[in-house]
């Protein structure tokens, strides 16, 4: 993994996180943890056949600070790991024969990012205890890793079945090639319980991050746009 770029886009917000308990004394702001789980998809266009597509379950767990404009409104950044992806499943027949063979393919595309939210809230107190709220706000993610994995099950005439898989670094240079840099709106709501959270969010990314595939003396252009549903449970520290 490359640092400097890296460094580039996330290590002002995060010297300004880390900076925060500083001044944390004589300003309202609070810090947190969560987790939770990812059900993600794409936005996916191409002139080339990618098969039927299906969301991919993954994870994020990070930190939060929040900081009270007022009562009700604050204003929340932090840090997190998160995984994202897609899933795609086809099946391609062979030209030939009356009992050709069928080839049965799957390919599963892994993205692992940092990811910095800068988002505004609002929360409303049911009760001392009880509060629900809504915030939104853009994001910036940075891919530290990840694999797209292609598995292929071919069945022959003769009932015969040959298996292979293939595997290549999501950001690498080569296909898929994805670019490592993602941004987009975030939006959620939630309810809370004293220092407990349970939020569901929404996540669009906004940038294409598929640039275009050269393959021999064709050229295929790719859209792929980052959609993200997470379920999280929180804690203020």
């Amino acid at each position: 993994m490359k640092i400097k770029p890296v460094l580039k886009y996330l290590s002002v917000p995060a010297m300004l996180l880390f900076a925060l308990p500083v001044f944390a004394q004589n300003k309202p702001f609070t810090f947190g943890i969560s987790a939770g789980l990812n059900i993600s998809n794409a936005h996916e266009t191409a002139n080339y056949i990618l098969a039927a597509k299906k969301s991919k379950p993954g994870f994020q767990a990070g930190f939060n600070v929040d900081y009270a404009v007022s009562n009700a409104i604050y204003l929340r950044s932090g840090l997190s790991l998160t995984t994202k992806g897609t899933i795609h499943k086809g099946a391609e027949v062979w030209i030939g024969g009356s009992n050709p063979p069928v080839t049965y393919r799957e390919i599963t595309t892994r993205q692992t990012y940092l990811q910095l939210p800068l988002l505004a809230g609002y929360q409303y107190h049911i009760t001392p205890v009880y509060r629900l709220f809504v915030q939104a706000g853009p994001y910036l993610a940075y891919g530290i890793g990840g694999k797209e994995i292609t598995k292929s099950k071919t069945i022959h005439q003769s009932e015969e079945t040959d298996r292979k898989e293939t595997s290549t670094d999501t950001f690498g240079k080569t296909k898929p090639g994805l670019s490592r840099t993602d941004y987009g709106l975030s939006g959620g709501l939630g309810v809370g319980f004293k220092k407990l959270a349970l939020m569901v969010n929404y996540e669009l990314g906004l940038t294409n991050i598929a640039p275009a595939i050269e393959e021999g003396t064709t050229s295929s252009s790719r859209n792929y746009k980052n959609r993200n549903l997470s379920i999280t449970v929180g804690y203020r520290l």
